[in-house]
C-alpha cells in the first residue's frame, strides 16, 4: 500500500465518526420537532395538518436512525481494520497513530501528549503513516 492510500484509510475512520456526529444532531433536531407542541385554540374545525407534519417527522426520524446504524456499522468495520494494522506498527509510531487517527486528536493535542514540538510531531506522524503503509 502506498502512503497516500494508507492516509486515506486512516482518515476514513475519522470522517465516519464526524458523519455519525452529524447524524446524531439531525436525529436530535427531528426528535425536538416531534416533541414540540403548539396549540392554537379556535372555534373553527380544521383538518389535521399537524398530524401530517408529525407523520413526516416520524418518517424522517426513522430514516435518520437507519442511516445512523449504517454509518456506525461502517465505522466499526473501519476501526477493526485500522486497529489490526496499527497493532503491527512498532512503538512509538503505534501510539501516534492511535492518538491521531483512532482517538481523533489534533496535531497540537498529539504534540502535547507526546511532549514534543508541533513540527517534530508532524514529522513523527508522517513516519508513522509510512510505517503503517508498509504493512
Amino acid at each position: 500500500m502506498i502512503e497516500k492510500e494508507a492516509k486515506k484509510e486512516l482518515y476514513s475512520y475519522l470522517h465516519s465518526k464526524k458523519l455519525e456526529e452529524r447524524k446524531l444532531e439531525q436525529i436530535e433536531e427531528t426528535k425536538t420537532k416531534l416533541t414540540k407542541t403548539t396549540t392554537i385554540l379556535s372555534d373553527m374545525p380544521k383538518g389535521s395538518p399537524d398530524n401530517d407534519k408529525m407523520s413526516k417527522n416520524i418518517a424522517r426520524l426513522l430514516d435518520l436512525i437507519k442511516e445512523h446504524i449504517e454509518i456506525m456499522e461502517e465505522e466499526e468495520e473501519n476501526l477493526v481494520r485500522i486497529t489490526k494494522k496499527i497493532k503491527q506498527v512498532e512503538q512509538p509510531y503505534r501510539n501516534i497513530l492511535e492518538l491521531r487517527f483512532v482517538e481523533g486528536m489534533k496535531i497540537e493535542e498529539v504534540s502535547v501528549e507526546l511532549d514534543k514540538t508541533y513540527r517534530y510531531t508532524k514529522t513523527l506522524i508522517k513516519k508513522a503513516i509510512k510505517k503503517y503503509s508498509e504493512i
